[in-house]
């Protein structure tokens, strides 16, 4: 094997990681990341070794590349039928007014007061 050969494999296999890294971030499985890099690379390099191929070849290698980038990887793991992760959020600030119509009347007995008696 040519060394130019070798190189070439290198390269496309450390290309192809860049999404596959992002995907494995996201939570993927090894399994469908060990594919999902396998089916890139081989792809890359059948792309770069016979040009008259990279017509149909082109086109699905752009989209599989750039579609960890775009859409979020947690989409993309409900559109192959896995569970997305949870999202917990944090529960809202309280509201600023007590609960009363008018927000600030005196009408209550302990209207602007902090919990003490008037005498």
């Amino acid at each position: 094997m040519s060394p130019i050969l070798i190189l070439l494999a290198l390269i496309v296999g450390l290309i192809a990681l860049l999404p596959t890294w992002r995907l494995g971030a996201a939570g993927w499985p090894r399994q469908w990341l060990a594919s999902y890099w396998v089916v890139l690379a081989a792809a890359m390099f059948v792309i770069l070794r016979l040009p008259g191929i990279s017509r149909y070849l082109v086109p699905i290698v752009v989209l599989a590349y750039v579609a960890p980038f775009v859409a979020v990887p947690e989409r993309l793991t409900r559109l192959l039928g896995g569970t997305p992760p949870v999202v917990v959020r944090r529960p809202s600030p309280p509201e600023l007014t007590d609960g009363r119509d008018g927000g600030g009347s005196d009408d209550g007995p302990d209207a602007g007061s902090s919990g003490r008696s008037r005498r």
